[in-house]
């Protein structure tokens, strides 16, 4: 009886120190989503550079760029999302395309 309690005992432990693990990245992720925040974000990349939301998140920080078409909301992000990641250069070449533009606009107005 007491090999099946401390079995039991042991099974519940490690069941609750790896769902610990587990759903400490996606509430680092909801974090960050609910608040935007860049510097969570970049936080979140030093601290889950294995994360499964790892790839979510660059997507909807680029998506969030999409909606609000701006360079300096690119330039923002730019600064959070890991250099290594494949989506990085869409983020700075979206950042020169916005800044083009603005620059373009600005200069045609002025005139």
């Amino acid at each position: 009886m007491k090999l099946k309690v401390l079995c039991f005992s042991v099974l519940v432990l490690m069941f609750l120190i790896l769902g610990c693990g587990r759903n400490s990245d996606k509430n680092a992720y909801d974090e960050v989503i609910a608040t935007m925040s860049m510097e969570k974000a970049k936080r979140f990349f030093e601290k889950y550079p294995q994360s499964q939301y790892r790839d979510r998140l660059v997507s909807d920080l680029i998506n969030l760029c999409k909606t609000e078409e701006t360079a300096e909301c690119y330039k923002l992000i730019i600064g959070a999302i890991p250099k290594d990641h494949p989506r990085y250069k869409e983020a700075v070449s979206n950042s020169d395309i916005f800044s083009r533009n603005y620059n373009y606009v600005e200069k045609r107005d002025s005139h």
